[in-house]
């Protein structure tokens, strides 16, 4: 068993991409390539459109995220097409998300019939019923380990990924193919290169070339070819990754550090911290801190439970202050590089807060102050339905 993680902006693009509708028949009936096999916290008898609404409802508690979808695919050896039947592929897939805490969150799990292997695609709302993000840190890694644990306590046949393809056992045109997706997927690893012509003199360097495929009559790319001794291939034939709008759009969330510190990107500005000494910042202090501006953190461990943050330009590391320093003329900061948990690359802010987009500007926060009654999930349907216009099932009715 293996997965592999995508993660995306848009609800109604993942469920449409994962129930095939581009296959659709003309009279609007479902392809036979897929089914679906588990969901929870979705409406289902909608079709699409109410799946789409459900994941939408969550993803409305944090509009500002990035990529609000998470959509990873479980991929089984063709060996265990026998064993991995759908009562057990969506109960492994149950623990792995318990493995990955995706949990208390909106899901779909989709298996697809159009591969000789099994396989199935989870798609899950990282804007969990309480509001909160799921996180994405070190997903890769965990990932691997779940998948690990997952094919061990089946007996499942460990599908290893291309990268791990031994190629001194192989010849010819394969083993020239292999060594181009070992070397495209070396340099998609590499965090600090975010153009393509970047992209492209790594890979050169590496005996790798390109040639590219334009829309007839224009200068358009529209896709393109790997090259190595004298054999070419389509980008589809290496990884689908590996094409032309995917590296753009990888690369596009690639930032390089300053050669002199962690805390700055290449281009001068301020890297984010998320967490300080066990406080979790809020968007608004992430905010103000990459603008450059001290920001007051209450309640951290250690000596001191508050304290004053600002990045120092002249040391290029973020100060930590007794008074602020933005309203006081202080002497040097002392630095506290190494003393806190900053993850560098998260994908989304670790606020506290909701903001709702529409008319109805009350958060989803101020919402469940309000009601101390009722649970996360039931606050949650309650403001669902108070946006939505609804009246809840009980008599339970928020007024517009």
């Amino acid at each position: 068993m293996m997965s592999k993680i995508r993660k995306g902006g848009s609800a109604g693009g993942c469920i449409d991409y994962v129930t095939r509708k581009k296959k659709d028949s003309p009279d609007g009936s479902p392809c036979d390539e897929w089914r679906l096999i588990d969901s929870k916290g979705v409406s289902t008898l909608g079709g699409r459109a109410e799946i789409i609404a459900s994941f939408e409802d969550n993803i409305s508690m944090k509009p500002n995220v990035k990529n609000p979808v998470g959509h990873i695919s479980l991929n089984f050896h063709t060996l265990d097409a026998d064993k991995v039947n759908d009562e057990i592929m969506a109960e492994i897939a149950t623990k792995y998300m318990e493995k990955m805490d995706i949990i208390d969150t909106p899901y779909i799990l989709v298996r697809h019939l159009d591969k000789d292997y099994p396989h199935c695609h989870l798609v899950y709302s990282r804007v969990n019923n309480s509001g909160k993000i799921i996180s994405d840190s070190n997903d890769y890694d965990r990932n691997k380990e779940a998948c690990l644990d997952l094919t061990k306590e089946y007996g499942l046949h460990i599908s290893e990924g291309k990268q791990h393809t031994n190629v001194d056992k192989l010849r010819g045109v394969e083993k020239i193919r292999y060594g181009i997706f070992n070397a495209v997927n070396d340099v998609w690893e590499d965090r600090n290169i975010s153009s393509f012509d970047k992209f492209e003199a790594k890979l050169k360097a590496s005996g790798v070339g390109i040639e590219y495929k334009y829309r007839r009559g224009t200068n358009e790319v529209q896709g393109l070819w790997y090259t190595r001794k004298g054999k070419r291939f389509p980008a589809s034939k290496i990884d689908r990754r590996f094409s032309y709008g995917n590296i753009c759009k990888h690369l596009s969330q690639n930032r390089p550090k300053h050669q002199e510190s962690k805390w700055m990107y290449a281009d001068g500005s301020i890297v984010p911290i998320y967490r300080f000494r066990g406080v979790k910042l809020s968007a608004q202090q992430i905010e103000d801190y990459t603008a450059g501006k001290a920001i007051r953190v209450d309640g951290c461990q250690g000596e001191y439970s508050t304290v004053y943050l600002k990045f120092v330009p002249e040391i290029k590391t973020p100060g930590m202050f007794s008074s602020n320093p933005d309203a006081l003329e202080l002497t040097t900061p002392s630095s506290f590089a190494t003393s806190f948990n900053h993850h560098s690359q998260p994908s989304a802010p670790a606020d506290d807060g909701c903001s709702v987009s529409g008319s109805d500007t009350e958060t989803f926060e101020q919402f469940k102050a309000q009601h101390p009654e009722l649970t996360p999930k039931q606050a949650l349907d309650a403001w669902r339905a108070k946006r939505r216009g609804k009246h809840l099932n009980g008599g339970f009715h928020m007024g517009m």
